[in-house]
């Protein structure tokens, strides 16, 4: 047998280990104590991790809820505002209808759910009165009353108000904050309709009315104005309506009436007709720039690329073709700058700052299937129409101070994509990455944007160039 033997090496460590077998055995006892600690440390650390991301979810999903709930009450004070501006109350309505909107600016220090409930039930008192108001002078007119006996009329029949249960829970609350809202919006929408039949007057036929002043409104036939108090303008374009600025609170997504675009060729323009080319631009005369200050102390160009946003993103999208109606997530609602959520892939989403020196912009984490959103703040130094030129791949919505500026949703748009990819050109060094554009009204100062970028498969970007509308 030679010197190496494997079995004369194994009986050797048998042999040592029987004469030294209490030592082994304590060393394996010390050790086992010491392995179940590091694993249960080890363990009990990663539950206490999972719990601080969990509690940094639940806080971020708090926030855009009260955030959700300060929206609510704005609306009821525009609401209150407008139906003032409606009765020629005491406040004037501005040239401009969103002049004195209030912003809540993310990452703004929030209002608590109580003062909340408080002034969602004050405006809701206001709107009520004013509602009650409004009764009065329609049925004094229709009865030929004094308007103190049609409000002693209303009085008796109005039900007695039930008595106001205080929300004992968040939930409670806001629920209770938006039924008060949606009471609110259902007054509203009761006024327009007043509006507009006095506007329109009521139709008609010839057997009913022989001596009628056919084709002209009941009120004008009869030499009477059925305009609206607080309504029309001096020289120069006339300012908004009452009902066209109710219109407009109803539903934010119509186009600005204002804009010179409106003004040019009504709604029509407005409406994406799909057309397949991309934007021209005058290279000769363009000077790109970027940033997001236009005016007195912004970079000059006559071309602007938006490159500073904070992002957010991956969460799940749909795929393929659903991606163009894709899920909602909470900064479709509102925008916190400090919350955090749960997104693709289960991972944790923070909103963070990017400045891009390079265009299009191409959120850094980039994942197929995906939607990611993007906020910022454009500063003008007077108001002032504005084109915005939009690109997107695949898909991108805009909206600017609320309102829907730029709609996406556009399926069939492949002509787009091989345009860009599939061609020798100049778009990326023009800024000009653009499916179409549009003229939007931005108010002097602070306005903000949000974007939402829906990806599918392969390669995404988004791109906002703004230009002088003139």
């Amino acid at each position: 047998m030679f010197p190496d033997d494997p079995r004369r090496h194994g009986d050797a460590v048998r042999a040592h280990v029987g004469r030294h077998r209490f030592l082994y055995l304590s060393l394996a006892l010390h050790a086992l104590p010491l392995a179940a600690l590091g694993y249960f440390g080890y363990t009990g650390k990663l539950r206490v991790e999972a719990a601080q991301r969990e509690r940094l979810v639940e806080s971020g999903m708090q926030q855009t809820e009260q955030a959700r709930l300060e929206k609510r009450v704005q609306a009821m004070a525009q609401i209150k505002s407008l139906l003032e501006q409606s009765t020629g109350g005491k406040h004037p309505a501005p040239s401009d209808p969103r002049q004195h909107e209030g912003q809540i600016l993310p990452g703004a220090q929030q209002t608590g759910t109580n003062t909340l409930m408080a002034q969602a039930r004050a405006l809701s008192r206001t709107i009520e009165t004013i509602e009650q108001d409004i009764k009065a002078e329609e049925l004094a007119k229709l009865l030929q009353l004094s308007k103190e006996k049609a409000v002693a009329r209303l009085a008796e029949m109005r039900k007695p108000a039930q008595p106001e249960t205080e929300p004992t829970t968040r939930a409670e609350a806001a629920e209770k904050i938006a039924q008060l809202e949606a009471k609110a919006r259902q007054v509203l929408a009761q006024r327009r309709q007043q509006l507009e039949r006095r506007r329109d007057g009521i139709a008609v036929t010839a057997a009913a009315s022989p001596k009628r002043d056919h084709g002209r409104p009941a009120a004008a036939a009869a030499g009477q104005e059925a305009g609206v108090a607080g309504d029309g303008g001096g020289g120069g374009a006339p300012a908004p309506t009452t009902l066209e600025r109710i219109a407009a609170f109803t539903n934010p997504d119509l186009p600005d009436r204002q804009t010179t675009e409106y003004k040019a060729g009504g709604i029509f323009n407005y409406v994406d007709r799909g057309i397949g080319h991309i934007p021209a631009v005058d290279a000769q005369h363009t000077v790109n720039g970027t940033g997001r200050i236009i005016g007195a102390g912004g970079e000059y160009g006559n071309r602007i690329y938006v490159n500073a946003w904070y992002l957010i993103g991956p969460f799940q999208g749909k795929r393929l073709g659903e991606l163009f109606s894709n899920y909602r997530y909470p900064p479709d609602d509102a925008v916190v700058l400090d919350a955090v959520y749960r997104g693709k892939g289960n991972r944790l989403l923070k909103w963070e700052y990017v400045n891009l020196a390079t265009y299009p912009l191409i959120p850094s984490d980039e994942a197929e299937n995906a939607v990611y959103y993007g906020y910022t703040e454009v500063m003008l130094d007077e108001e002032r129409d504005m084109t915005i030129w939009v690109g997107a791949d695949d898909d991108a919505q805009l909206w600017i101070n609320d309102k829907l500026a730029w709609k996406g949703g556009n399926y069939r748009k492949q002509w787009f994509f091989d345009e860009i990819y599939e061609t020798k050109n100049t778009y990326v060094a023009d800024y000009n990455l653009s499916e179409g554009k549009r003229v939007v009204r931005f108010r002097k100062g602070r306005n903000q944007l949000l974007f939402k970028l829906s990806n599918g498969p392969t390669r995404l970007f988004f791109s906002l160039v703004l230009t002088s509308a003139s």
